[in-house]
Protein backbone atom coordinates (compact mmCIF):
# COMPACT_ATOMS: atom_id res chain seq x y z
CA UNK A 1 0.00 0.00 0.00
CA UNK A 2 2.82 2.38 0.91
CA UNK A 3 4.46 1.71 -2.47
CA UNK A 4 1.24 2.49 -4.32
CA UNK A 5 0.82 5.73 -2.38
CA UNK A 6 4.36 6.80 -3.16
CA UNK A 7 3.84 6.12 -6.86
CA UNK A 8 0.65 8.14 -6.74
CA UNK A 9 2.45 11.04 -5.07
CA UNK A 10 5.16 10.86 -7.74
CA UNK A 11 2.63 10.98 -10.57
CA UNK A 12 0.81 13.90 -9.00
CA UNK A 13 4.08 15.77 -8.53
CA UNK A 14 5.04 15.15 -12.15
CA UNK A 15 1.70 16.41 -13.40
CA UNK A 16 1.97 19.53 -11.27
CA UNK A 17 5.48 20.20 -12.57
CA UNK A 18 4.34 19.74 -16.18
CA UNK A 19 1.45 22.12 -15.61
CA UNK A 20 3.78 24.70 -14.08
CA UNK A 21 6.15 24.42 -17.05
CA UNK A 22 3.24 24.84 -19.46
CA UNK A 23 2.08 27.95 -17.64
CA UNK A 24 5.61 29.38 -17.65
CA UNK A 25 5.94 28.73 -21.38
CA UNK A 26 2.57 30.36 -22.07
CA UNK A 27 3.62 33.41 -20.05
CA UNK A 28 6.96 33.62 -21.88
CA UNK A 29 5.22 33.40 -25.26
CA UNK A 30 2.37 35.79 -24.48
CA UNK A 31 4.19 38.76 -26.02
CA UNK A 32 5.67 36.81 -28.94
CA UNK A 33 3.71 38.72 -31.58
CA UNK A 34 4.76 42.11 -30.23
CA UNK A 35 8.37 40.96 -29.78
CA UNK A 36 8.92 39.97 -33.41
CA UNK A 37 7.32 43.16 -34.70
CA UNK A 38 9.53 45.30 -32.45
CA UNK A 39 12.59 43.38 -33.67
CA UNK A 40 11.56 43.93 -37.28
CA UNK A 41 11.02 47.66 -36.69
CA UNK A 42 14.50 47.98 -35.18
CA UNK A 43 16.00 46.11 -38.11
CA UNK A 44 14.09 48.18 -40.67
CA UNK A 45 14.99 51.50 -39.04
CA UNK A 46 18.72 50.78 -39.28
CA UNK A 47 18.51 49.09 -42.68
CA UNK A 48 16.73 52.17 -44.04
CA UNK A 49 19.67 54.35 -43.01
CA UNK A 50 22.20 52.33 -44.98
CA UNK A 51 23.81 53.99 -47.99
CA UNK A 52 24.87 51.07 -50.13
CA UNK A 53 26.58 53.42 -52.62
CA UNK A 54 28.79 55.02 -49.96
CA UNK A 55 32.57 54.88 -50.37
CA UNK A 56 34.38 52.21 -48.31
CA UNK A 57 36.12 54.92 -46.28
CA UNK A 58 32.82 56.54 -45.26
CA UNK A 59 33.01 56.45 -41.45
CA UNK A 60 29.32 57.16 -40.92
CA UNK A 61 28.34 54.26 -43.13
CA UNK A 62 30.76 51.99 -41.29
CA UNK A 63 29.18 52.91 -37.95
CA UNK A 64 25.68 52.36 -39.30
CA UNK A 65 26.78 49.00 -40.69
CA UNK A 66 28.17 47.98 -37.31
CA UNK A 67 24.94 49.03 -35.60
CA UNK A 68 22.89 46.99 -38.05
CA UNK A 69 25.11 43.95 -37.58
CA UNK A 70 24.70 44.25 -33.79
CA UNK A 71 20.90 44.46 -34.07
CA UNK A 72 20.85 41.51 -36.47
CA UNK A 73 22.84 39.37 -34.00
CA UNK A 74 20.63 40.42 -31.10
CA UNK A 75 17.46 39.73 -33.09
CA UNK A 76 18.77 36.36 -34.25
CA UNK A 77 19.57 35.24 -30.70
CA UNK A 78 16.19 36.40 -29.40
CA UNK A 79 14.25 34.86 -32.27
CA UNK A 80 16.09 31.54 -32.00
CA UNK A 81 15.14 31.40 -28.31
CA UNK A 82 11.50 32.23 -29.10
CA UNK A 83 11.34 29.61 -31.85
CA UNK A 84 12.71 26.93 -29.54
CA UNK A 85 10.31 27.85 -26.74
CA UNK A 86 7.18 28.96 -28.59
CA UNK A 87 7.47 27.56 -32.12
CA UNK A 88 6.40 29.65 -35.12
CA UNK A 89 3.99 32.56 -34.37
CA UNK A 90 0.43 31.27 -34.72
CA UNK A 91 -2.26 33.26 -36.52
CA UNK A 92 -4.93 32.52 -33.94
CA UNK A 93 -2.70 33.39 -30.99
CA UNK A 94 -0.18 36.01 -32.11
CA UNK A 95 -1.87 37.47 -35.22
CA UNK A 96 -1.03 37.25 -38.91
CA UNK A 97 1.42 40.17 -38.74
CA UNK A 98 3.62 38.24 -36.31
CA UNK A 99 4.19 35.46 -38.83
CA UNK A 100 5.08 37.98 -41.54
CA UNK A 101 7.50 39.74 -39.18
CA UNK A 102 9.15 36.44 -38.26
CA UNK A 103 9.53 35.61 -41.95
CA UNK A 104 11.20 38.95 -42.67
CA UNK A 105 13.63 38.35 -39.80
CA UNK A 106 14.63 34.77 -40.62
CA UNK A 107 15.38 35.70 -44.23
CA UNK A 108 18.65 37.33 -43.12
CA UNK A 109 20.22 34.10 -41.83
CA UNK A 110 20.44 30.57 -43.21
CA UNK A 111 20.93 29.23 -39.68
CA UNK A 112 17.69 30.91 -38.58
CA UNK A 113 15.86 29.62 -41.64
CA UNK A 114 16.92 26.07 -40.83
CA UNK A 115 15.94 26.49 -37.18
CA UNK A 116 12.54 27.91 -38.15
CA UNK A 117 11.65 25.38 -40.87
CA UNK A 118 10.26 22.52 -38.69
CA UNK A 119 8.27 24.96 -36.55
CA UNK A 120 6.78 26.64 -39.62
CA UNK A 121 5.94 23.26 -41.16
CA UNK A 122 3.94 22.31 -38.07
CA UNK A 123 2.17 25.67 -38.02
CA UNK A 124 1.21 25.38 -41.71
CA UNK A 125 -0.05 21.80 -41.17
CA UNK A 126 -2.26 23.14 -38.36
CA UNK A 127 -3.61 25.94 -40.55
CA UNK A 128 -1.86 28.53 -38.37
CA UNK A 129 0.65 29.93 -40.89
CA UNK A 130 0.97 30.83 -44.55
CA UNK A 131 1.95 27.98 -46.89
CA UNK A 132 3.47 30.52 -49.29
CA UNK A 133 6.02 31.47 -46.64
CA UNK A 134 6.89 27.82 -45.99
CA UNK A 135 7.47 27.21 -49.71
CA UNK A 136 9.77 30.23 -49.97
CA UNK A 137 11.65 29.29 -46.83
CA UNK A 138 12.31 25.70 -47.92
CA UNK A 139 13.34 26.82 -51.42
CA UNK A 140 15.80 29.37 -50.01
CA UNK A 141 17.35 26.70 -47.80
CA UNK A 142 17.60 24.26 -50.72
CA UNK A 143 19.32 26.75 -53.02
CA UNK A 144 21.74 27.82 -50.27
CA UNK A 145 22.73 24.16 -49.91
CA UNK A 146 23.12 23.72 -53.67
CA UNK A 147 19.96 21.62 -53.97
CA UNK A 148 17.02 22.04 -56.38
CA UNK A 149 13.91 23.90 -55.23
CA UNK A 150 10.87 21.90 -54.19
CA UNK A 151 8.34 24.64 -54.91
CA UNK A 152 9.98 26.84 -57.56
CA UNK A 153 9.37 30.10 -55.69
CA UNK A 154 12.82 31.66 -56.20
CA UNK A 155 13.19 33.31 -59.60
CA UNK A 156 16.08 34.35 -61.84
CA UNK A 157 16.18 36.69 -64.84
CA UNK A 158 17.41 35.50 -68.22
CA UNK A 159 18.93 37.88 -70.81
CA UNK A 160 17.76 40.87 -68.82
CA UNK A 161 14.14 40.10 -69.73
CA UNK A 162 12.53 36.82 -68.87
CA UNK A 163 11.94 35.72 -65.26
CA UNK A 164 11.85 31.97 -64.62
CA UNK A 165 12.35 29.73 -61.56
CA UNK A 166 15.85 28.91 -60.42
CA UNK A 167 16.84 25.20 -60.67
CA UNK A 168 14.13 22.99 -59.24
CA UNK A 169 12.95 19.43 -58.85
CA UNK A 170 10.83 17.61 -61.43
CA UNK A 171 8.22 20.10 -62.69
CA UNK A 172 5.22 17.78 -62.19
CA UNK A 173 6.20 17.13 -58.58
CA UNK A 174 6.80 20.83 -57.99
CA UNK A 175 3.33 21.62 -59.34
CA UNK A 176 1.76 19.05 -57.03
CA UNK A 177 3.57 20.41 -53.98
CA UNK A 178 2.46 23.93 -54.89
CA UNK A 179 -1.18 22.79 -55.11
CA UNK A 180 -0.86 21.18 -51.68
CA UNK A 181 0.11 24.55 -50.19
CA UNK A 182 -2.43 26.52 -52.21
CA UNK A 183 0.11 28.22 -54.49
CA UNK A 184 -0.70 29.08 -58.12
CA UNK A 185 0.87 27.01 -60.88
CA UNK A 186 4.38 27.72 -62.14
CA UNK A 187 3.12 29.15 -65.43
CA UNK A 188 0.92 31.66 -63.60
CA UNK A 189 3.80 32.57 -61.26
CA UNK A 190 6.05 33.25 -64.27
CA UNK A 191 3.33 35.30 -65.95
CA UNK A 192 2.82 37.44 -62.86
CA UNK A 193 6.57 37.99 -62.42
CA UNK A 194 7.00 39.05 -66.02
CA UNK A 195 3.99 41.38 -65.98
CA UNK A 196 5.37 43.18 -62.93
CA UNK A 197 8.82 43.85 -64.41
CA UNK A 198 9.01 45.43 -67.87
CA UNK A 199 12.32 46.43 -69.44
CA UNK A 200 13.12 48.27 -72.63
CA UNK A 201 13.35 45.85 -75.54
CA UNK A 202 11.40 43.15 -73.69
CA UNK A 203 7.89 44.03 -74.85
CA UNK A 204 7.09 40.44 -75.83
CA UNK A 205 8.33 38.79 -72.67
CA UNK A 206 4.83 37.93 -71.36
CA UNK A 207 3.79 36.38 -74.67
CA UNK A 208 6.78 34.03 -74.71
CA UNK A 209 5.98 30.35 -74.03
CA UNK A 210 6.99 29.00 -70.61
CA UNK A 211 10.58 27.86 -70.44
CA UNK A 212 11.19 24.18 -69.73
CA UNK A 213 12.18 23.62 -66.12
CA UNK A 214 15.09 21.47 -65.03
CA UNK A 215 14.17 17.80 -64.79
Amino acid sequence: MMRICLVGVGLAGGAAQAQTQTQETAAACAGYGEDVQVMLEADGALRGRQDYLAAPEDGGQARRGAQLALVERSNAMRLETLLARCGWPLRSVHGAKAGEAAWQLVRHSLALQQAAAPHLERAVAAGEADGRVLAQLLDRIALAKGEPQRYGTQMRQLDGCRWTPQPMDDRARVEERRRTLGLPGLEEQERQANVMVIHEGCENQVAMPPLQANK
